[in-house]
């Protein structure tokens, strides 16, 4: 018989006491092959394919929930078809011009000190930047930005997206006088986030999607031309530089480029 006049410890172990565990809400994601299975939900896709294999996770740059191509740090939120996407993927060709455009746009902006960045968008055979500075470019810079973007790719800062509110990015902008970011925020959809992509200490106001890393651009790239164009296309608006560039996955792929032009 329990010793009922023993002092109470003051520490209770009944089951009573014990709170339910609350559920993890699961997501389930089919594989290429058909294969399906449960995750919590809010994974990431690195987070998948490091659980697969480190080498898978070292190799892949993207993933496609459902076919829609997204960054490899995205949280998964629903059921989704995943694929992961490497830089031999056609799918990721795009992903490297977009990312060379952000690196051309931070080279630029570390030799010409207060030149202003406004669109890089990629296009068809490659991509371009456009610049607003006093002093337009000309193909003689090309040398030295070339040689700075390597040395920034060299550096294989991580891509990273941060979600900023409209007036913090307009805010933060206007103080480094980017005056052509702020215009683009305010033509910004109400209803659109505003994502931010930083690549070190460097950073740009993007949709995304991005590669994991600013190193697998790779040096198969190429300034091509310069040209004038006004902001926005608006002749009354200021004229701006843009420089077009072309970049590959493989040397061979733009010597095969440059030698059919």
């Amino acid at each position: 018989m329990p010793d009922k006049s023993a002092p109470d410890s003051g520490f209770h172990f009944g089951l009573a006491n014990l709170k339910p565990a609350v559920p993890v809400e699961k997501i389930t994601v089919t594989f290429p092959d058909g294969a399906t299975r449960e995750f919590p939900k809010g994974t990431t896709g690195l987070d998948i394919a490091k659980g697969i294999s480190p080498s898978l996770a070292k190799r892949t740059v993207a993933m496609a929930l459902d076919g829609v191509v997204s960054d490899l740090s995205d949280p998964i939120e629903q059921d989704a078809k995943i694929e992961f996407i490497n830089r031999e993927d056609p799918r990721a060709l795009e992903l490297i011009r977009h990312d060379a455009a952000h690196v051309l746009a931070e080279a630029v902006q570390a030799l010409w000190p207060g030149t202003q960045v406004t669109i890089g968008p990629v296009i068809e055979n490659g991509f371009y930047y456009d610049f607003f500075r006093n002093q337009p470019f000309t193909p003689d810079d090309f040398p030295a930005i070339e040689k700075k973007m390597r040395e920034i790719i060299a550096k294989d800062a991580p891509f990273t997206k941060e979600v900023w509110t409209r007036n913090e990015t307009k805010k933060v902008f206007s103080d480094n006088g980017e005056m052509f970011k702020v215009e683009l925020v305010d033509a910004i959809p109400k209803d659109q986030s505003i994502k931010i992509y930083k690549q070190g200490n460097w950073f740009d106001l993007c949709r995304g999607p991005h590669m994991t890393s600013v190193g697998k651009v790779g040096n198969a790239f190429k300034l091509m031309k310069v040209a004038g164009a006004y902001w926005r296309g608006d002749s009354n608006n200021p004229m701006l530089t843009r420089i077009y560039a072309t970049a590959f996955a493989k040397q061979d792929d733009l010597d095969a480029y440059l030698k059919q032009l």
